[in-house]
């Protein structure tokens, strides 16, 4: 059999000419940098040697044998790990540094060890190819590389539709192209071997990459033209990496706020223009980052740059005024200084580290630099932990749903209940859930723990018949992270429809952050959902976030009074006219009240002769299990029936 072997030539110019490009253009330290070099490396490897055994098969009788044998396995292996790093570095990009699911970290082994462990082997095992009288044939099993590289890019368009909310449009086009380009390739070279085409795909493919998902104002903010958050969480990784101490500093500008409102928006742009050139001037382009609002980040590395007097110089220039036009404006820096590896061994534990810190500074607002300490160290370890915890709980049943009936007012009857998550660990018991809720929320988690839940109670609703025992609906927490999910509706009616759930048996509970953290986004969400039958409460109503714009605006069925506002109602006499008052125009609005915390006989028939519709609390029951819950049901059934 001859080979056509000029389209690997096509390849390997192609694959020298990106790699000058890439090379030629500063590439500050990142993993998908790294993985894109190596990527054009191995396929640079891959179609010389494709090149060269295009000769040494159809003329093995001139060719030693040994070194046949040595040339086609290297061409296995580098062609077979291209798409091995392929796959890597569009998991690198989608996740940034965030790790990979065990799933995706299972997958990516065993491809590699597959294939690995057939072409080392093949000598002795000829599994994949061998010579009988100078005549190349393949193995058995040279179908089994085929089968796990088609494996691997499917697994990376799975990968890129999955999480197209976190890439822009230009990046999902040039991978889902690259994705399938190679896909056909690789399935034209099974029936088509003699045609040497697949390094000339994967080079075209590296050229696409380049020009889309490589390019560099992905890591540049337009305004400032620092580089942006993205660049920031790389770069940190890349540094992690390298095992060299580092500092951290990050520049908040207090009140920055009134600068848009009194002088607009366009001067405000204009003053964030002059900052970033300022910080650029002290620590050069390649160590700042505009992170995002009015925070911006420098990175210390350089044994010449001096951690103490790059501070000082900050402080001393942005606290110089920024003329725009007739304007003389101030601003007060506050600074966080945290380092590496003291107050963080990851990029992950850094970050916690520097929002702690931000939060320190909230609070403070005299304070001009905040030094990460060993109360925020163990605050990031502790976090550090948590999100080992949580990871492990989705896997092994850490997490648990509990419910708490809710008792209808007039009645005394139960239609109702919400579903409360709790996490258990052997180490650590249970967790509250006010710490391991923002937790998940920060870390991206919260998306993967919402579906667990609600999956969860839609197996309780049908397996446990709680239709059958006078259950109407089941309230379910949404987080604000859930709520800016644009596929979030598609995936909740699609576990309603596997468990043949009717809409109007769930209620999701919406908190008043959620509210304030994505209006439009929400109301786009709800407005779907209500088209679908599925109803909306408030929650927490009265705990200091809401007011009356975000009743008139978002279409809640139920309000859910907050269990403190219950509480000092009953306690403090103002609090009480307070109450009676909310509860009365409420029901102007035709709200259904819920009351939460109902805990005494005193407060539910207070609560009752104010106008709330339900009550929530442990005068009734605490959360309990799904078995729990089945038999608290038939027991209030039997005493109403009796």
């Amino acid at each position: 059999m001859q080979y056509n072997i000029s389209f690997d030539i096509c390849a390997i110019v192609i694959f020298i000419f990106v790699l000058v490009l890439f090379l030629a253009r500063k590439n500050y330290s990142t993993s998908s940098n790294s993985a894109y070099l190596i990527l054009l490396v191995d396929s640079l490897i891959a179609a010389v040697s494709d090149a060269i055994t295009g000769y040494t098969i159809p003329n093995a009788d001139k060719v030693p044998l040994a070194f046949n044998y040595i040339i086609n396995s290297v061409f296995f292996l580098s062609m077979n790990t291209v798409l091995f790093c392929y796959c890597y570095y569009l998991l690198r990009i989608i996740y940034k540094t965030r790790p990979f699911t065990m799933l995706n970290r299972v997958f990516l082994v065993v491809c590699g060890v597959t294939d690995v462990v057939l072409i080392v082997t093949n000598p002795w095992t000829k599994a994949i190819f061998y010579f009988e009288k100078n005549v190349y044939c393949s193995g058995n099993f040279k179908i089994v590389l085929y089968a796990v590289s088609c494996l691997m890019l499917i697994n990376c368009a799975f990968e890129t539709i999955r999480n197209r909310e976190s890439l822009k449009l230009g990046q999902i086009v040039g991978m889902i192209l690259v994705t399938v380009g190679n896909l056909l390739s690789v399935l034209f070279q099974m029936f088509h071997p003699e045609q040497l085409i697949t390094s000339f795909t994967v080079s075209m493919a590296l050229l696409v990459i380049y020009m889309s998902i490589q390019d560099a104002d992905n890591y540049v903010d337009p305004l400032t033209r620092a580089f942006n958050q993205q660049a920031f969480e790389d770069t940190l990784s890349g540094f992690v990496r390298t095992k060299n101490p580092f500092t951290v500093v990050t520049v908040k500008l207090q009140n920055f706020r009134k600068v848009n409102e009194t002088t607009g928006i366009v001067a405000g742009n204009r003053v964030l223009e002059m900052i970033a050139a300022r910080l650029r001037n002290i620590v050069g382009k390649e160590n700042l980052f505009y992170n995002s609002g009015t925070r911006f980040t420098v990175l210390i590395h350089d044994k010449g740059m001096d951690e103490n007097t790059i501070i000082t110089q900050i402080k001393f220039e942005l606290r110089k005024e920024f003329a725009v036009g007739d304007i003389e404006i101030r601003l007060k820096p506050q600074l966080i200084v945290v380092r590496y590896p003291d107050h963080g061994a990851t990029s992950f534990e850094l970050e916690d580290a520097i929002t702690y810190c931000m939060r320190q500074l909230e609070k403070s607002n005299t304070q001009e630099v905040i030094y990460a300490d060993s109360l925020i160290l163990k605050q990031v370890k502790r976090n550090a932990e948590m999100d080992r915890i949580m990871r492990e709980a989705l896997y092994t049943g850490g997490f648990k749903v509990f419910y708490q009936p809710i008792r209808d007012a007039a009645t005394g009857e139960y239609h109702s209940a919400e579903a409360l998550l709790r996490l258990y660990d052997e180490d650590y018991g249970y967790i509250s859930p006010e710490e391991f809720i923002p937790r998940a929320e920060k870390s991206g988690l919260i998306t993967e723990i919402g579906e667990y839940v609600f999956e969860e109670v839609c197996k309780t609703i049908r397996n446990r018949k709680l239709v059958e025992l006078g259950i109407g609906y089941v309230e379910i927490n949404l987080s604000a992270v859930q709520c800016i999910q644009r596929d979030l509706k598609d995936k909740l009616f699609l576990i309603m429809k596997r468990y043949n759930i009717k809409p109007e048996m769930i209620n999701l509970e919406i908190t008043e952050t959620a509210t304030v953290s994505s209006s439009e986004q929400l109301l786009d969400f709800m407005n779907g959902m209500l088209h679908g039958g599925i109803t909306f409460s408030l929650d927490d109503y009265g705990s200091g976030l809401a007011n009356m714009n975000y009743l008139l605006m978002y279409p809640f069925h139920i309000v859910k009074l907050d269990k403190m506002l219950v509480w000092k109602a009953f306690s403090q006499e103002r609090a009480l006219v307070a109450l009676k008052y909310t509860i009365e125009m409420l029901k102007e609005l035709n709200y259904e009240i819920i009351a939460e915390g109902v805990e005494t006989e005193e407060q539910a028939d207070g609560l009752a002769e104010m106008g709330c519709d339900k009550f929530q609390g442990y005068l009734y029951s605490k959360a309990i299990d799904k078995d729990e819950l089945v038999e608290f049901l038939k027991k209030n059934r039997s005493l109403e029936e009796a």
